[in-house]
């Protein structure tokens, strides 16, 4: 039997600062709009296929390049709130100074892959390919900014991590049953 999580008490001090949580919200919103916009694109291309009038195939490419920009832009959200993937196997053994310092080196770790996945997409972005995509015709340079953007913000996120008091995972309050 799964508990319903309670809302943060209101008593508690909010150990973000507003500019990251603005940018919490930012983040997150763009994934909702580019997962309804993948949804509407994947929905057209389906009823396309039941009408007796030539389908767009610019629908199909847009959604898959969708689906990757919406993967790099929420990307920064899960770091900032230690929602990506990891292994969560140390959490269990280590406590205080110990499990903070794993969770700064971890947070260094992903800072560093994400600068040197920013600067292969600066020189992708600014390569000056002279490829198109085949559908739409898009320069194929200029699908590499929201990942570089999105990576930029990863690693900038996974920066500040390290200079918060407790990973965000840490800071919710105990459930009514653990109390």
């Amino acid at each position: 039997m799964t508990s319903i999580p309670h809302p943060p008490d209101p008593t508690t001090p909010r150990t973000r600062p507003a500019v990251l949580r603005w940018l919490e919200r930012a983040e997150l919103t763009t994934g909702a709009v580019m997962l309804t916009v993948i949804f509407a694109l994947m929905l057209t291309q389906a009823v396309q296929r039941h009408l007796p009038l030539a389908g767009w195939v610019w629908t199909g490419e847009l959604a898959r390049y969708g689906l990757v920009w919406l993967t790099f832009s929420v990307a920064g959200y899960l770091v900032g709130r230690d929602e990506h993937i990891t292994l969560k196997l140390v959490d269990f053994f280590l406590r205080g100074w110990a499990l903070r310092a794993v969770w700064i080196l971890a947070n260094l770790v992903v800072a560093a892959v994400s600068a040197g996945l920013v600067v292969e997409a600066f020189a992708l972005v600014f390569g000056g390919s002279p490829q198109t995509t085949p559908a739409l015709g898009i320069p194929l340079s200029w699908t590499y900014v929201i990942p570089m953007i999105g990576l930029t913000l990863a690693g900038l996120r996974a920066l500040a991590n390290t200079l918060l008091p407790t990973p965000p995972a840490l800071e919710t309050p105990p459930r009514e049953d653990e109390r």
